[in-house]
């Protein structure tokens, strides 16, 4: 039997990286790409060339990962020892994969993954053709584990690229669904479904996409609007304004959809199906022009469904019906609404600090911070400037009030802040944000606290 000299990859508690010799991680990865993927191994995609002493590479970390997460149940954590089981049952695999004669060549040979596989030929049965619903089964297996991996999504692109009797609506709604991330790390995709919560709203996700033809929104696509909730069931931080001016509703989205993923896809769904929805003991009930836009192609379906819906709902002065100037007045969402919202979606516990023409000082601040620390929602009330490189130093307007939901912990440091929050897509937007080409400039306490108007904290 083959040995290790000491410990290969990372402590996934700490990441922190073992020992890593070069010919321990040659070994490692001889195994690995010896083994199906199906098994968890990396059927022959390790690179051995990439090797650094010293240092696990991504791909090798995440592949330690997704073979533990297959072979071991319980948290894996992210290295192998000499001699330890996870070493163990690698060599075994390895062992009998070499031992394996190579199965008869079929259509489908490409097909890797035992989810993907299973579901296909169970589509393929009856009259070996796949159908539109025989798709939607297909992504609900890869979702039903509560992780889509990468591996997965190729199978589901070989499926749109190889299959002939698939109608144009199926290849779209695969092509929606593996999206056009990039695959950071080797063996993960960007669906992590990984909570009882999370499955149940992905298979109330599937259950929607096999039956599209009810909607009060005609210009909204609905296998956008089904895809979108399912990536934001998994990534909450997709919810984007993008141009429209619907920072309110989307922290409050975002905050939800963290929260609770199963009642945010039922909100979502049962708005598109009838027209209007409750958020907790908030009745959402949006007017004809928001169910009858067509939003622009940068701003998701489901985005302008839900947070549109939310802000014309709410406007009893002012209609929210598109994405220009008059949004920029109708669609600002006041402390108070912010308050009220959070209270009747079901959180516990609602504060709110904030003032709409005075900024607050570091005792807000600090409570901010405590609460966030405590198990809250916190969502400060800002001047936009404040995340913009060219303008962070400079005081905004009333017309620059800002929602954002804050991430980490406010950090002050020799005089400067660092933080992180979640606005326009991202969950990890970075405060003080660097400008074009990375240029980095430190935002003072000073200046943090002339664009900081206070913060809405609740308990979910």
């Amino acid at each position: 039997m083959p040995q290790l000299k000491d410990k290969v990859g990372r402590f996934a508690a700490t990441g922190r990286s073992c020992q890593n010799w070069k010919q321990d991680q040659e070994l490692v990865i001889s195994l690995l790409n010896k083994i199906a993927i199906s098994d968890g191994g990396a059927e022959t995609t390790l690179k051995p060339q990439m090797v650094v002493t010293g240092h696990a590479s991504d791909s090798l970390y995440n592949s330690i990962l997704y073979f533990q997460k297959k072979n071991f149940p319980g948290t894996p954590d992210g290295y192998i020892r000499p001699g330890g089981p996870t070493f163990t049952r690698l060599v075994d695999l390895a062992t009998k994969a070499a031992a394996k004669p190579p199965p008869p060549k079929g259509q489908w040979d490409g097909i890797a993954t035992p989810s993907v596989d299973a579901a296909l030929r169970k589509g393929l049965l009856d009259d070996s053709k796949l159908d539109y619903g025989e798709v939607v089964d297909i992504i609900r297996a890869t979702v039903t584990d509560g992780m889509v991996t990468a591996f997965e999504l190729d199978d589901l692109t070989t499926i749109a690229n190889t299959s002939r009797t698939l109608s144009p609506t199926s290849k779209k709604l695969i092509t929606l669904f593996v999206g056009d991330e990039k695959k950071k790390w080797l063996g993960v995709g960007p669906y992590d479904l990984n909570s009882d919560q999370k499955k149940l709203a992905a298979e109330m996700v599937c259950d929607f996409l096999k039956n599209t033809r009810t909607t009060f929104f005609p210009k909204l696509d609905p296998h956008r609007v089904g895809i979108g909730i399912l990536r934001r069931i998994a990534k909450p931080s997709l919810i984007d304004q993008d141009q429209a001016s619907m920072c309110g509703p989307s922290a409050l989205m975002f905050s939800y959809a963290s929260d609770k993923p199963g009642q945010y896809a039922r909100f979502a769904i049962d708005l598109y199906q009838k027209g209007q929805a409750n958020l907790g003991r908030l009745l959402i009930k949006p007017g004809k022009d928001v169910k009858n836009y067509t939003p622009p192609y940068s701003l998701d379906h489901v985005d302008w469904l839900t947070c549109a819906s939310i802000r014309d709902s709410e406007n009893w002065f002012l209609d929210f019906d598109d994405t220009g100037r008059i949004s920029d007045v109708a669609g600002i969402t006041l402390p108070s609404e912010m308050e009220q919202w959070f209270r009747k979606a079901g959180y516990q516990d609602v504060r709110e600090e904030t003032n709409l023409k005075f900024s607050k000082g570091i005792d807000s601040v600090n409570e901010a911070n405590a609460l966030l620390a405590s198990g809250y929602r916190v969502c400060l009330f800002i001047s936009a400037n404040m995340i913009e490189y060219d303008d962070q130093s400079d005081e905004g307007s009333v017309l620059t009030r800002h929602w954002v939901v804050l991430r980490d912990r406010i950090q002050v440091s020799n005089g400067n802040v660092t933080t992180t929050i979640f606005t326009w897509g991202k969950g990890d937007y970075a405060i003080p944000h660097p400008g074009k080409g990375g240029a980095q400039k430190p935002l003072s306490i000073g200046d943090f606290l002339m664009n900081y108007y206070g913060y809405i904290a609740a308990k979910a």
